[in-house]
């Protein structure tokens, strides 16, 4: 029986590629062009944006590989003064939070999301998200965008825990916020690697989000076909996010048969 669901934010909640990009390739060369352009640093750039969304890169690399998770703002300023640029934080902060929330016109709401989610809430399942965000105002903001924020007790970001999703333990840490275990929770998500293997490894049942999970491998620059096998480690794989509630009721029902 499964008191908790939980869910990936971008490409199964909501769709923004823009946003993506910034914080997984493109964040420290934009925000370099908009420090330069704002006076903030004198002389000409050239090819320096190129050179930092390359730093960055292995930046995110070296995060994925690790667990421990940058925030947006960290990771940029990381990546400028491995480039010898110093700027105020303050101006760095301001050029972070500018670009990233530059985004939010651009985002889209999975189809079925709130038929899906009220009818989760309405059979007593307690939710949240669970996010690989390094900005993570922007999740809470594009939640609440979309009208979706009052079905989430708890929203977790890896910035803000610290922890990316390639560690089991930020599962760990939002089924325990909701008062939960591991095994009385499923995870959702589109990300092979992040969303099914991850849960899984912290003890939760999870369910690919197949209807972008190609589209995800290929903003990411992924193996199509490594994620493929680990897609195949899910409990279920759903297409539609009108699935979710009957697969959940289907793979573990309560006892007598009746909601949560």
């Amino acid at each position: 029986m499964k008191r908790v669901v939980l869910f990936d934010f971008h490409n199964t909640l909501a769709t923004c590629d823009r946003w993506l990009e910034i914080e997984i390739k493109t964040l420290p060369g934009l925000a370099l062009e908009r420090l330069h352009a704002g006076g903030l640093i004198d002389g000409g750039i050239g090819g320096a944006p190129d050179e930092a969304n390359r730093l960055f890169r292995e930046v995110r690399a070296q995060v994925r590989a690790s667990g421990v998770e940058l925030s947006a703002f960290d990771g940029t300023r990381r990546v400028l003064t491995l480039m010898g640029y110093h700027v105020p934080d303050e101006a760095l902060a301001s050029a972070v939070e500018t670009l990233e929330y530059a985004c939010l016109p651009e985002v889209d709401i999975i189809p079925g999301a709130h038929a899906c989610l009220r009818q989760l809430s309405e059979q007593g399942y307690r939710l949240g998200v669970v996010s690989s965000a390094g900005f993570p105002p922007f999740v809470e903001c594009a939640l609440e965008m979309m009208g979706l924020r009052t079905y989430f007790s708890e929203v977790v970001t890896s910035a803000g825990e610290g922890i990316y999703k390639s560690d089991p333990e930020i599962f760990r840490r939002a089924v325990s916020r909701l008062d939960a275990t591991p095994s009385e929770a499923v995870h959702i998500g589109d990300h092979a690697i992040y969303d099914v293997d991850a849960a899984c490894k912290a003890g939760l049942s999870t369910i690919w989000f197949g209807t972008e999970a190609r589209r995800t491998a290929l903003l990411h620059g992924a193996d199509w076909n490594a994620l493929l096998q680990s897609g195949s480690h899910a409990d279920a794989v759903a297409m539609t996010l009108a699935e979710i509630p009957h697969v959940i009721e289907v793979l573990w029902p309560s006892p007598d048969g009746s909601s949560v």
